[in-house]
């Protein structure tokens, strides 16, 4: 195959490779890798996650991949990896380890690795087990309200289980264990002892399951950054796909198990990134995919693809200039003050909307750029541990940008941070995320039902149609967003900001995409610190 219009080389390989042999007699992912002995009793079908947040710092702290890119090789490993362990560290939150998971805090306890098993997370480091405690135990907001007391106590993990709950949950708060070298929480009892004491045992448990489980694992298991989709997993607990699918560029298929990783370099400068498929019926159509798109961004003459009858596998070396990634260093200047950030963006030009849950765990507050900047990237942190950063490669943050951080639907708020060209970062300002519920008498009193108006266009080209909402009348609301049902969530639209001391203007237009063989466009208003329906599209007729 030629390579990519002098962007790199490739070597293939087709069947037996001393690269791609079967595994090892050596081998053993249980205990050779820092995460296998948590897969012991995994599922067959399974959303996986790892990350060595030591060795990679840039990931904790600057580090944005270029939005412009399309190289599976590496947006699949680090965007998915990024939201999987993301959302795992929200769930750590309920464990009292909020300042634990925030590079900016000080904390007793410290987190330096994560392990993500779909819904089971497992966090290891250090633990002021008598600290945490004291959170657990009492109702505060460092476990959002929740009082734990403790139920159990398995091979020297005291396990704690929700005795009190506030009423503005609706669903139920994770079980959590509890020792000195690590913290596992998962949502039942069941599941977190299962982890616990099966990580002990001796057998390779989840490896025997399918041999060619543990040949991925051997040859794209090993690196900081590791992810694995599994079986015919579904993630609609974590809505990972939903929310990032668009950005990820590859989804293994039906009867495909795929395990990717990131080994950053010891200079900071590079980072390795190994890609293994194994197939219950590989196509020559997959590989030839498979070949075209991955790796286009590495290193030149970097890239090799390996094929054997039911497997592929994939690696390549990538500069972090080359993918808009920071290598978490600062100026020598140190951190930038916030007067330094509001000369590179003013607070001014950031517009905030919150956008509840739905039927999805967390919530997603957007903050949207309105006016061009002179910052070289932004970062945006969640108090409950959620981060995200856009960094455009080759211009500043300007009009148009957005970024969205996923937070907690039951109270939280972000700070936005600006990042120069020499790598300084600075805290700007700060948002509470209103979430609050607005009840139907507010709701009808900020949105009345005759001040929208909704035009729906049926699809010229294409595989959906527009709908088209606009503000006909005063309204109060202070954001509006319009999302739909069954059209990807990329399409909702959202207007207005939390920051502004005006309302949304009359006039304004929302436009989503919506599916034409029916589907349903929610329009959300916020108004104070309350968030809730105010109207509601069916169609099209």
């Amino acid at each position: 195959m030629a390579a990519a219009a002098g962007c790199l080389g490739r070597e293939d390989t087709d069947g037996d490779s001393t690269t791609d042999n079967a595994t090892t007699a050596s081998f053993d992912p249980a205990t050779d890798l820092p995460y296998g002995e948590w897969l012991r009793t995994a599922a067959d079908d399974l959303l996986f996650a790892y990350a060595d947040l030591d060795a990679v710092p840039t990931i904790g702290s600057d580090a944005a991949l270029d939005e412009s890119l399309e190289d599976p090789l590496v947006t699949y490993p680090l965007r998915l990896n990024q939201a999987v362990i993301g959302l795992g560290q929200l769930q750590l939150s309920f464990a009292g380890l909020t300042s634990a998971i925030s590079s900016e805090t000080e904390s007793e306890s410290t987190v330096s690795e994560v392990t993500v098993l779909d819904r089971t997370i497992v966090a290891e480091g250090a633990f002021a087990t008598d600290t945490l405690d004291e959170r657990l135990v009492e109702p505060t907001d460092q476990t959002w309200g929740i009082a734990y007391e403790q139920t159990d106590q398995v091979q020297g993990y005291d396990q704690y289980e929700p005795a009190e709950i506030p009423d503005s949950f609706d669903d139920d708060p994770p079980v959590v264990a509890v020792s000195p070298e690590a913290v596992v929480v998962g949502p039942d009892a069941n599941r977190v002892q299962a982890l616990i004491t099966g990580r002990n045992g001796r057998d390779a448990g989840f490896f025997e399951a399918d041999e060619t489980l543990a040949q991925l694992f051997e040859l794209a298991g090993a690196g900081d950054l590791v992810v694995g989709e599994i079986g015919a997993r579904s993630d609609r607990s974590l809505g990972v796909r939903e929310t990032f699918d668009g950005e990820l560029h590859f989804e293994p298929r039906a009867g495909e198990d795929s395990l990717a990783s990131l080994a950053f370099g010891d200079s900071g400068d590079t980072v390795s990134s190994q890609f293994a498929l194994s197939a219950d019926d590989r196509t020559e159509d997959r590989r030839d995919t498979i070949e075209s798109r991955f790796g286009t961004a590495a290193v030149e003459d970097s890239v090799s693809v390996s094929a054997t009858d039911g497997r592929i596998t994939v690696d390549g070396t990538y500069t972090l200039q080359r993918l808009g990634l920071t290598n978490g260093q600062r100026s020598e200047s140190g951190a930038l003050s916030q007067e330094d950030a509001a000369e590179l963006v003013s607070p001014d030009a950031l517009a905030f909307q919150y956008e509840p849950p739905g039927e999805q765990q967390f919530g997603e507050l957007w903050v949207s750029v309105t006016e061009e900047t002179d910052a070289a990237a932004l970062r945006v942190d969640a108090a409950s541990g959620g981060y995200t950063e856009i960094q455009p490669q080759d211009r500043p943050i300007g009009t148009g940008d957005s970024v969205a951080v996923q937070v907690d639907p039951n109270g939280d708020s972000v700070t936005v941070s600006v990042v120069d060209d020499d790598g300084a970062a600075g805290e700007l300002t700060s948002q509470s995320v209103p979430t609050d519920e607005l009840s139907e008498t507010a709701a009808s009193r900020a949105v009345p039902t005759d001040a929208l108006s909704f035009s729906y266009e049926s699809p010229n080209s294409g595989e959906y149609g527009s709908l088209t909402v606009e503000v006909v009348a005063d309204v109060s609301a202070e954001t509006l967003v319009a999302r739909p049902q069954n059209a990807p969530g990329v399409f909702t639209d959202r207007t207005g900001s939390l920051a502004s001391d005006s309302p949304v203007e009359t006039g304004t237009t929302l436009e989503t995409a919506v599916s034409p063989d029916g589907d349903e466009v929610t329009v959300y208003a916020t108004v104070d610190d309350a968030t809730g329906v105010v109207a509601r599209w069916q169609g099209p007729e």
